[in-house]
């Protein structure tokens, strides 16, 4: 199992710098850009309906007023008798009067009254300018407002706003009729004027927070636009005066159709909600006002004011691109300098965390170096003094190791003498067979701990012979069958003697088994092939092969070369290939040469 990576302190308390000063920027950052937002969406939305009611009003006054002007006329008409008295008045005096009432306003197209007759039209005791109008639509708009006035006599007809050709502006008719006793519906007597609406497009133009009058530039620039509708959605006052002269419905927008359903239910509060127009192939958000006008009783006017909300509060894009950037800045500079502090904090903890990883790892010379006077550095001379303690107690117990393996191999080596000593054909053979077995075992390629337990396996592999008669053990004749069942005896007399010894079982299966043959057939229990622990195999070589290159009663010492051929000769059947062939191969290397003088040098000396 792989161990975790640490997360280093370092981005950890950089990690908490950063959130510290970060998000709470970011949150008041947003906060505050959302409350601005919303307080312009406020803002806007009472402007837009304090500019509906403020064109509503002045349209609804701006009306009535004439109403009002046109009803006094005819009361005074009426007190002193009817049309026929101005008809019997001198006909400049009479068109003196009436001028004199277009000249003193401006917004005044035409003012006249028809007398009770079938030819109203041609007997109109009228005056108006005619660089506004002509005769051709003088005609005409009194024939409709007779015939609107006959219909209803007790009202002041308003008719709704209409086109004047000739002055290219637009125009209201007002006629209201004359209450005497001899009046019949078909022939009444109407006192009419038209009026200009040119002060309700001013007033709609200046309400409009925009100086390009275009409609899709308007629309698109976040500018406040203000317009009447009729009650068909149609336009009738815009500051794009393109959108008046061609006849435009925008009854699909939905302010305008929720003004069409207020008025329906006969609502006429001001209101605002969001909605959203489609502008070539873009959709654009709006807020939108709407207010009524009535104008007359069953003639009701729509005021509008819309806004394109995204253009409108580009200021608010403007403030999420500086908080943006400032947010950006903040953690750079908070980044540098979280990052200054986090490794001045830090840096002493990574210092004492080496050092006790170097200590860990067993480098106990390694000291902790922090110039600090804080509880780091305190604690990196804890560290230090640890250490040092430690380092004293290490090399102590290695001496002291040292020593009881020293001790401990030197009475097994010993012991193993002693038992070698009671015959003087193998004095030295527990020693060589040790060093024969390690040859081999390096070979092999073991590590150094199964060499270890190989070599103090090896030197103890003939102690059961301590419990041998000396009379078999040193017979120089071959022994006799009885004879030979007892010295098979000596591998189990000698794991029985180290079993009592917990430390050293794990010695037993070489001192055991390295009687064992490959193919079942040696003692003393019958193992065979991987059976046999490999320590066992090995021994069991190295013994033969001393066994081979000495003297004994039975036999003169072969050559290694000569020991290793014959040892081949029963590999698979006694020994083991792979052991066999690490012996050849430590013999051809010369590792073998140095134990086999040593015998020779022993032997010539007579001690062997």
């Amino acid at each position: 199992m792989q161990p975790r990576k640490p997360t280093k302190i370092l981005y950890t308390f950089l990690a908490v710098i950063l959130s510290l000063t970060i998000l709470p920027l970011m949150t008041i950052s947003w906060k505050l850009i959302g409350i601005g937002r919303e307080s312009m969406r406020l803002n806007e939305r009472a402007e837009q309906l304090r500019s509906v009611v403020l064109v509503a009003n002045e349209l609804r006054t701006y009306v009535g007023g004439y109403r009002h002007q046109i009803a006094g006329m005819a009361r005074t008409l009426e007190a002193i008798g009817g049309a026929e008295v101005l008809l019997r008045q001198e006909e400049s005096a009479r068109n003196r009067q009436l001028a004199q009432f277009l000249e003193d306003d401006a917004n005044l197209i035409l003012l006249g009254i028809a007398p009770r007759s079938s030819e109203a039209d041609t007997r109109l005791v009228a005056q108006w300018d005619s660089k506004k109008i002509l005769g051709e639509e003088v005609r005409d708009t009194v024939g409709e407002a007779l015939k609107a006035v006959s219909r209803r006599l007790d009202r002041t007809y308003v008719s709704t706003p209409r086109y004047i050709r000739s002055s290219n502006e637009f125009a209201i008719v007002l006629a209201h009729p004359l209450h005497k006793a001899d009046t019949t519906p078909d022939q009444p007597e109407v006192v009419l004027a038209v009026v200009s609406l040119e002060p309700i497009f001013n007033l709609v133009n200046v309400t409009s927070a925009s100086g390009n009058l275009n409609h899709e530039a308007l629309l698109r620039n976040g500018s406040r636009v203000v317009f009447l509708v009729d009650q068909q959605g149609r336009i009738l006052a815009h500051p794009d005066r393109a959108l008046v002269y061609t006849p435009t419905d925008v009854s699909d927008w939905g302010i305008v159709a929720k003004w069409q359903d207020t008025i329906a239910i006969d609502v006429s509060a001001p209101l605002a909600e969001p909605f959203e127009i489609r502008l070539g192939n873009d959709r654009l958000p709006m807020l939108g006002s709407c207010a009524t006008a009535l104008i007359a009783p069953e003639l009701p006017l729509g005021v509008i004011a819309v806004i394109n909300e995204e253009a409108a509060y580009s200021s608010v894009t403007t403030m999420i691109w500086q908080a943006s950037i400032l947010t950006v800045v903040t953690a750079l500079v908070a980044a540098g300098v979280g990052l200054l502090l986090a490794y001045w904090v830090t840096s002493p903890i990574a210092a004492v965390a080496h050092g006790a990883r170097a200590i860990a790892g067993g480098d106990f010379a390694r000291r902790i170096a922090v110039r600090s006077r804080s509880e780091i550095g305190q604690l990196a001379e804890d560290f230090n003094a640890m250490a040092e303690q430690i380092q004293r107690y290490i090399t102590d117990l290695r001496f002291a190791v040292n020593e009881n393996r020293e001790l401990f191999l030197g009475t097994v080596k010993a012991l193993a003498e002693a038992i070698d000593g009671k015959d003087p054909y193998t004095r030295g053979h527990s020693e060589r067979v040790k060093m024969y077995s390690v040859l081999m075992a390096e070979h092999m390629g073991l590590n150094a701990e199964e060499i270890e337990d190989i070599r103090v396996a090896a030197l103890l592999h003939d102690v059961g012979k301590i419990g041998i008669e000396d009379r078999i053990l040193k017979k120089p004749a071959a022994l006799t069958e009885e004879e030979y069942t007892i010295m098979k005896t000596h591998p189990e007399k000698g794991a029985k003697i180290m079993a009592e010894i917990p430390q050293m079982k794990k010695y037993v299966p070489g001192m055991y088994y390295h009687h064992e043959c490959m193919d079942g057939r040696g003692y003393p229990i019958g193992l065979k092939g991987d059976q046999i622990p490999l320590m066992a195999r090995i021994i069991s070589v190295a013994d033969t092969f001393d066994a081979m290159t000495t003297n004994r009663p039975y036999q003169r010492a072969m050559t290694p070369e000569v020991a290793v051929q014959k040892i081949w000769s029963f590999a698979g059947t006694r020994y083991d290939p792979n052991v066999v062939a690490a012996l050849e191969s430590a013999l051809k290397a010369g590792k073998l040469d140095e134990v086999i003088h040593g015998y020779q040098m022993t032997l010539a000396a007579g001690k062997a």
